[in-house]
């Protein structure tokens, strides 16, 4: 195993996709909206989203200045039909009736609205995901109740009015010990889940009838403006900033390193991830919660990451001390800049090696127009190649006419560090 005296580089890397940081929800505000702005507005006026069931509302301070129509009215902000609330990010945010009693006196029957939106890509299987959106319940109501939760699922989810599927789960639940009862604030609604893999629709609202869920009676002094008959028998709720985050698994890159008694101190982590705990173990004790630590043992040690999302896994790197430590050279390649592939056995491949301790990382190779003639065994998969090799072909193997090409090298060397080379190949036939 080759010895390396230097390591200011953190050899434990928790893979993070880039999309990972991308919320997987489209206009999770609603403030982009289609058309004109409307005293009366559904959830169908917000980009993207539309009515799973009933018809759930939209509001938005473009509504307060609706030409001919006093303030306040149906879609304005802060104060509307069902309340008094500014929204919790931006000019807009969704209602949605959760319970209404329809059929008097019979609590069972009941109606509710469900709002959906497609997400902006399905879910991967077996992958760990966080959602959360926030919730306040309308001034209106008389009553409030335990339920409302995020349903992921491969296709649409709509249902007829007054009808209910009570066997459904929605992946992310509100607290159902708990009843909505804050009219003043947004409160967070939140939660993990592991996909089933090709969930690319979001519905939010209550998917149980009357008989599923628990009421409560509040008391209110709030007076519509709106002339609703009957308020008092519904629970109406605003719903704001949505959101869903993938949270990829820990990877190592490395499970064991060589430390030599002139190195520098070690970096093992990464920088801290949503709803992610951590717990670092030096020879089984418990040295720190943090995502990353830094470290200098003096003795051989093993380090396990213990990581908490959706469910636990570890991750283990051995550091091994040792005093025969040897040092590195780094080598740079020489890259040659003309070849003659004319199948006369001489010349006719572009080769070079990359050097002792040196690994490839990636080689694109372009023409005078910019195309990518990279051929595909240069892909980021094969990033453990030692020698770079090209015959003159494209990528789909068709001869490359003479002349002069570009090409982008990325490599590793013998200490890690990464290097980039740009040049030019001529190549005669």
């Amino acid at each position: 195993m080759l010895k390396r005296p230097v390591y200011l580089l953190c050899y434990l890397v928790i893979y993070f996709n880039s999309y990972s940081q991308i919320n997987l929800i489209p206009n999770p505000s609603f403030e982009d909206t289609v058309g004109a702005c409307f005293v009366q507005m559904n959830i169908n006026n917000a980009k993207f989203w539309y009515k799973a069931k009933a018809t759930p509302d939209l509001y938005n301070e473009c509504a307060n200045f609706f030409s001919g129509n006093p303030y306040p009215n149906a879609a304005s902000i802060p104060q509307n039909c069902y309340g008094y609330q500014t929204p919790h990010l931006g000019e807009s945010y969704a209602g949605i009736g959760l319970y209404s009693l329809n059929y008097l006196p019979d609590s069972v029957k009941i109606a509710n609205e469900l709002a959906g939106v497609k997400l902006r890509e399905p879910l991967k299987f077996n992958q760990c995901y966080y959602g959360e959106f926030y919730l306040s319940l309308g001034n209106i109501n008389m009553i409030t109740l335990n339920t409302i939760g995020m349903l992921f699922t491969q296709n649409t989810y709509t249902l007829h009015p007054d009808s209910f599927n009570n066997l459904v789960s929605p992946q992310i639940q509100w607290d159902t010990t708990q009843y909505f009862t804050d009219t003043l604030n947004w409160i967070k609604v939140s939660g993990t889940f592991i996909a089933q893999g090709g969930e690319e629709y979001l519905t939010i609202g209550n998917f149980k009838d009357g008989a599923h869920v628990k009421k409560k009676f509040i008391s209110t002094g709030f007076v519509t403006p709106c002339g609703i008959s009957n308020p008092n028998s519904g629970v109406y709720v605003f719903i704001d900033d949505i959101a869903l985050y993938e949270i990829p698994s820990p990877q190592l890159s490395f499970n064991s390193i060589t430390m030599c008694p002139d190195a520098d101190s070690l970096l093992l982590g990464d920088t801290a991830r949503i709803q992610t705990s951590y717990q670092w173990f030096a020879n089984g004790g418990l040295i720190a919660t943090t995502s990353s630590i830094t470290v200098k043992p003096d003795q051989t040690t093993t380090y396990v990451l213990q990581t908490t999302q959706c469910n636990t896994s570890t991750q283990t790197v051995v550091v091994t001390y040792s005093s025969n430590c040897e040092p590195v050279v780094v080598v740079e390649p020489i890259i040659p800049n003309v070849f003659t592939p004319n199948n006369d056995s001489i010349n006719d491949v572009w080769r070079f090696n990359l050097g002792k301790g040196n690994t490839l990382k990636s080689l694109s190779i372009y023409n005078r127009w910019g195309n990518d003639l990279t051929p595909s065994f240069y892909q980021l998969e094969h990033s453990k190649a030692t020698t770079v090799l090209w015959d003159g072909r494209t990528t789909s193997g068709e001869q490359t006419p003479g002349g002069v090409y570009f090409y982008m090298l990325q490599y590793v060397d013998a200490n890690g560090e990464e290097h980039r080379k740009n040049g030019y190949i001529t190549l005669i036939r």
